[in-house]
């Protein structure tokens, strides 16, 4: 590097260090209330990797990688290294998980590239692609608990959403977190329960609308501090049972009711960017090799996609048989990004006696992104439950994804195989 150039960009830290890294994010303004207790002896499986025996350390990089858009932002760090347990209900069992003890502004790594960048007015912020009317980017998110059993298959409206998560459960099914908003369905579901694992999705939507049946009484009580419009059938009546699926399958609301419910409280936020977006002529990174299908091997399902060159879509295969929503049409995502995540037991026990785990979904970790047939390794990084994830290559860049549909699977480590 030339003298003069090392020498601005030395100043140019320094000046950033002392301004706080220009980290307005981590001012909680967000109004979470978040239960605390006393720690006890029990080590936390930690997102971060931290084993330094319980202690508060504060980590800052001068620059992290560059972005297309310039270096990440400095953040204060505060990794977690020992969680404990916590009491939620006297004469219950101790919550042992992570995410429904931590603040949502508390930064456990550092990021790597800034945020998203806001998309054009008139564009959905979800998926990049035009709306039909420009003023539905100002509404909340919908983010939905859907099941994903063959009982609840098949789901209604799944094709009209932005982004679908996919989450593993206890007994290794797989739940979906479905985040409606740039199309009105007229029915979603089947709803079904939240676990502790949907606090790291919804939180980074910036106040959505949640909507799930409700949960266990701790699961309950851990979730709903947490920043989000509580919308889900334990709190409201817009909520029927369809007469043509089986009990506990068959829970299914209308959208466009509890959106209008939000906007007369007054409640939800706008959802921020979750992705980079790509042109025609966007070139993929130097890493990214053609990959025609992927597979992820859950406890208890499998999943495949299909690249259809034609079509430019990934076809999705559930358990050998291809996805469809309750209108007869195919899942059809333009973009399959994984994510190998952690998981640690919660310490509760369900009804078939299996231990309820928490996906950790915050920190850092491997994870592929497949758009328009190529796939690209990748780190997703999120520094806090409120963070928006970023997911780059190896030199810190964002990887943008094709215009569409986006499907996240939240994977166990080495469960996903493509070529």
């Amino acid at each position: 590097m030339h003298r003069p150039l090392l020498t601005l960009f030395i100043v140019f830290a320094l000046l950033a260090v002392s301004c706080g890294g220009g980290d307005e994010a981590a001012e909680d303004s967000s109004g979470d209330t978040i239960p605390t207790s006393d720690a006890d002896d029990q080590t936390a499986a930690d997102a971060a990797g931290d084993s330094d025996g319980g202690a508060t350390t504060t980590t800052e990089v001068p620059f992290a990688p560059p972005t297309s858009r310039g270096p990440a932002p400095i953040l204060d760090v505060d990794p977690v290294a020992s969680i404990g347990a916590v009491t939620v209900i006297e004469g219950e069992p101790a919550y042992r998980g992570l995410l429904g003890q931590l603040d949502p502004q508390r930064n456990i790594v550092q990021a790597v590239a800034l945020p998203p960048a806001d998309v054009a007015p008139g564009i959905a912020p979800l998926t990049g692609l035009p709306l039909s009317d420009p003023s539905i980017a100002a509404r909340p998110a919908i983010v939905a608990k859907i099941d994903n059993t063959d009982k609840g298959r098949p789901q209604a409206a799944l094709t009209q959403a932005d982004v679908v998560y996919v989450t593993q459960i206890e007994g290794g099914s797989t739940r979906l977190v479905v985040v409606f908003h740039s199309q009105t369905p007229a029915e979603i579901g089947p709803v079904r329960s939240g676990r502790t694992t949907d606090i790291a999705i919804f939180r980074h939507y910036n106040n959505p609308i949640f909507v799930w049946s409700g949960a266990n009484a701790i699961t309950g009580r851990l979730i709903r501090p947490y920043l989000m419009v509580d919308l889900g059938a334990a709190t409201r009546d817009e909520y029927r049972r369809h007469p043509d699926r089986p009990a506990s399958y068959d829970l299914m609301t209308d959208p466009s009711e509890l959106w209008a419910i939000a906007e007369a409280i007054g409640e939800g936020g706008e959802p921020p960017v979750q992705f980079e977006y790509r042109t025609e002529t966007t070139a993929h990174p130097a890493s990214a090799r053609a990959a025609g299908e992927l597979r992820i091997d859950y406890a208890a399902a499998t999943v495949e996609y299909f690249w259809d060159e034609s079509l430019r879509v990934y076809r999705r295969v559930q358990n050998g048989t291809p996805h469809v929503d309750a209108d007869e049409l195919e899942v059809r995502p333009v973009n399959v990004l994984v994510a190998e995540v952690g998981s640690i037991s919660t310490g509760m026990i369900d009804t078939a006696n299996s231990s309820v785990g928490e996906q950790q979904f915050i920190g850092s970790g491997r994870g592929w992104v497949f758009t328009d047939g190529q796939v690209i390794e990748v780190t997703w990084t999120k520094p806090s439950l409120a963070s928006v994830p970023t997911w780059t290559t190896a030199d810190g860049v964002p990887v943008p994804l094709t215009p569409g549909q986006t499907w996240v699977e939240l994977a166990p480590a080495g469960a996903t195989s493509f070529g």
